[in-house]
């Protein structure tokens, strides 16, 4: 069955080169949007932490805010995005996205910042972000086929490792000399990059119709009882949503942690994020190699390490050395990228074209709704640690009880479905990995 009307799957040798040459200029695109993505990521916390002096409390709502949208809509645009073409909506929200953080560079630079600006804007930027990214996953098979999507997957992730590594340098950096506004612009004008690189595309893509025409609540139904009927995307979406929970927890308290337990310029607090990511790069990398040798199901026990070595923060306080903390920023971020691709790659594979949208939405609300929770979470952790303790012992301390929680997932990864998996399969038969 043909994805979405994309010839990638066909034996026309010059489609799939088309695609593949698309597939190039969306990739080109969506890096230098996602190294504006790791900007804001750097920039929004440190405006609101270095010029609006928020609290713990405050940045764990705005790390919520930013996440907020999945949990609340993403199933309805999932079902939304199976049956449209998804670039126009794609294109829009990368536009909508420029306005929302260009609006908040010039109200930092006028003096007229608030924090409920930064809620707002961070809110409906998330909305944004999940049109994106169920459109982007959606039509990703249109333009490659299926036994190239590793490969692909493998690419995007890498490009997320590198923009992981160049996006908080280039933030600190920007922070440190002209300011958090100028960053958070800087953000901004990468959306165009991104839009730019989608309207580049040729490929045709057509709507694809319901074959049942159900109403829509019926058409999101189909995509939640598909993948809980499905085990193994079952199960590592509960792992997914537990590690996520405490992950976002580890995130709102890092920079807090940085800045006021370390004492850390923004310079040096890039420099931390950007050993992690520098890591994120090496993973995705060697993503492909870890799982021909171990297999997939142990691999992806193996990514527990991202938040286990938290456990060592107190360690980098107690030595007063940057090094200690860019040390466990490597080791952690080592890891996400090979679940990303891993699991990701596992769900396009085994996911009938129709409904993968439905599912890949479905998912990503599972395992994103966590995040906001797990970012008040963390945010309140760290104020009450710091009452009880001391502001550099508690948030110490927080960090390192955060980053253990991410044990809670590992039950789902040892349910034998999962352990067991050696390689990922197609309709083909097995893949390169």
């Amino acid at each position: 069955m043909a994805v979405r009307g994309a010839p990638a799957d066909g034996t026309d040798v010059t489609a799939r080169n088309a695609g593949r040459q698309d597939f190039r200029r969306m990739w080109l695109g969506q890096s230098i949007s996602l190294v504006g993505d790791q900007v804001s990521l750097f920039a929004l916390p440190s405006l609101a932490i270095l010029v609006l002096d928020a609290t713990g409390p405050q940045v764990g709502v705005l790390h919520a805010m930013a996440t907020i949208a999945f949990p609340a809509l993403g199933l309805f645009v999932g079902a939304f995005m199976d049956h449209v073409r998804c670039r126009p909506f794609m294109i829009g929200a990368d536009l909508l996205r420029l306005v929302l953080f260009l609006s908040i560079a010039v109200l930092a630079l006028t003096d007229a910042l608030g924090l409920w600006h930064l809620y707002v804007a961070a809110a409906l930027a998330s909305v944004c972000t999940v049109v994106f990214d169920v459109g982007y996953q959606t039509h990703l098979p249109c333009l490659v086929s299926r036994d190239f999507l590793p490969l692909g997957n493998a690419r995007l992730e890498m490009s997320s490792s590198v923009a992981r590594a160049g996006g908080p340098a280039i933030a600190g950096a920007v922070t440190q000399l002209l300011g958090p506004a100028l960053a958070v612009a800087a953000n901004a004008l990468s959306f165009l990059a991104s839009a730019a690189g989608l309207l580049t595309i040729r490929t045709p893509e057509s709507a694809v119709p319901d074959p049942t025409g159900a109403p829509w609540r019926k058409q999101i139904l189909d995509g939640a009882r598909y993948m809980w009927r499905t085990p193994v995307l079952r199960w590592l979406s509960a792992a997914a949503a537990l590690r996520n929970f405490s992950m976002a927890m580890v995130d709102t308290i890092l920079l807090l942690f940085l800045y006021r337990a370390m004492d850390l310029s923004p310079a040096l607090a890039a420099a931390v994020l950007t050993a992690g990511a520098l890591a994120a790069v090496l993973g995705a990398v060697v993503s492909r190699r870890l799982v021909q040798r171990m297999g997939a199901g142990p691999v992806m026990l193996a990514t527990a390490t991202e938040g286990i070595v938290w456990a060592a923060a107190p360690l980098a306080l107690a030595t007063g050395s940057s090094a200690v903390v860019i040390a466990i920023a490597f080791v952690s971020a080592l890891w996400l990228p090979v679940w990303n691709i891993t699991v990701i790659t596992l769900r396009q594979l085994i996911t009938p074209p129709h409904l993968l949208g439905r599912v890949h939405a479905t998912a990503r609300t599972i395992n994103l709704c966590t995040i906001p929770v797990g970012a008040v979470a963390g945010g309140l952790l760290a104020g009450w640690a710091s009452g009880a303790w001391g502001e550099g012992t508690g948030l110490a301390a927080a960090l390192a009880f955060a980053g253990l929680a991410t044990v809670c997932g590992l039950p789902f990864l040892l349910r034998g479905e999962i352990r067991h998996i050696q390689r990922l399969l197609s309709a083909e038969g097995p893949l390169p990995w």
